[in-house]
């Protein structure tokens, strides 16, 4: 949707595809990929069909506004393959849709954020005000009241997934009314770099990453992240695709529909991964996977002999290592506020909850900042309220449209 070079949501994508293309390709399973940027909405349906007329087996699409489309295409050519990101129309059995899921990630940054504002004041510059932001915005706030209910987060909507100078303009404006804390979820490091220009002057403006490592535009001002992986998950949906073209190419559609289409018809596939799937987290997941092979080598030679708990316990402590070395170091020092415990080790703490399951931010009672009991106390959010989230949750103090 965006140019590769956006250092965010389109970059991170590209990244995807060329972790298939060297995987895969050195593998003999793949002949090539291609790829065009900055597509318009209403220049989809024609990119589709330039793709297939190339000869093209397997297309993805990875923007929201690319659902329609996707789908037309897919029943006009039901030889073909097509995965829509982000979307939940399925209307033909060859298409399925994925998501890497960053809300967790969100709440977690969220705890830095709630420990670290001195003013109470929080920023959240928006893209859009779609489901996929609105249950970002509300995670990072249910992890920013979690340490500090006296903080609020006030949004800014610009209005585009990559317009940096309305990304600058609503960081500024964040900033003039208070705000020492700016996340964001827009395609461009300027809040990050923005954040910076603070420093650098002296003022403790804090930030993230967002989706891809943004480290270098903000050392300073840069807490953590919500830095997506995309490969494990384009290798996985790849692998199943050429393996449901095989089947549809011999005519065996039940097993077609089982690899792609999944059982009953009526729901077909939806991926959605994350932080627990190892495509999310709070640092870059692809050195977490670089750590965990260098560390844990010795450590899978037992896994295959059945010790699991040692496997595990390994690669979790090579993604916090990890985390340790990328983090800014205030986390370290800094204190969780009415506890005698660093933010870090706290976040490492609920990142624990997350990864074993015993944990969701979006655990009843859950009210929204109208008053109303949105999640009973004792319940989790289903799939299907997240997937519509169109409510903010109480601490979201105002929100510019």
């Amino acid at each position: 949707v965006g140019p590769i070079g956006d250092y965010g949501w389109t970059y991170e994508h590209d990244q995807g595809r060329k972790i298939v293309e060297k995987v895969l390709g050195s593998l003999g399973v793949i002949s090539e990929t291609a790829y065009r940027e900055s597509v318009p909405e209403d220049r989809v349906s024609k990119v589709i069909e330039d793709f297939i007329s190339q000869g093209y087996d397997i297309v993805y699409t990875t923007s929201f506004g690319y659902m329609d489309a996707t789908n037309e295409a897919a029943k006009k050519h039901p030889n073909k393959i097509f995965a829509h990101c982000s979307g939940y129309k399925r209307l033909a059995p060859n298409i399925a849709t994925y998501f890497a899921e960053a809300y967790l990630a969100y709440y977690l940054n969220g705890i830095m954020a709630g420990a670290l504002t001195k003013s109470n004041k929080i920023g959240y510059v928006a893209a859009h005000l779609i489901p996929e932001v609105v249950r970002h915005i509300n995670a990072f706030t249910i992890g920013v009241r979690e340490v500090n209910p006296k903080a609020e987060v006030y949004v800014v909507r610009i209005g585009a997934w990559y317009n940096p100078p309305k990304a600058r303009e609503a960081a500024e404006a964040l900033i003039a009314q208070g705000v020492d804390v700016l996340a964001f979820t827009e395609d461009s490091p300027t809040v990050l770099q923005i954040a910076e220009s603070y420093q650098n002057k002296g003022i403790k403006i804090w930030s993230f990453s967002h989706y891809s490592d943004m480290k270098r535009f903000g050392k300073k001002a840069m807490l953590a992240g919500q830095i997506v992986d995309w490969g494990p998950l384009y290798i996985e949906l790849t692998i199943r695709a050429i393996y449901a073209l095989y089947a549809l190419e011999n005519g065996d559609e039940e097993t077609f529909r089982w690899l792609w289409a999944g059982f009953p018809e009526s729901t077909p596939r939806d991926y959605w991964w994350g932080m627990r799937e190892g495509v999310f987290d709070i640092a870059p997941p692809r050195m977490m996977h670089e750590k965990a092979a260098q560390k844990c080598k010795l450590t899978y030679d037992t896994y295959e002999n059945g010790n699991l708990v040692e496997y595990m316990g390994c690669l979790r402590r090579a993604e916090e290592e990890v985390i340790r070395e990328y983090v800014n170091p205030i986390l370290m020092q800094a204190k969780i506020p009415g506890k005698n415990i660093t933010v870090l080790d706290y976040v490492l703490w609920r990142r624990r909850q997350i990864l074993d399951g015993s944990w969701d931010p979006f655990t009843g009672p859950i009210y929204d900042n109208e008053g109303r009991l949105r999640i009973e106390k004792g319940y989790r959010a289903s799939h299907d309220m997240l997937w519509n989230m169109d409510w903010f949750v109480e601490g979201v103090a105002a929100v510019q449209k």
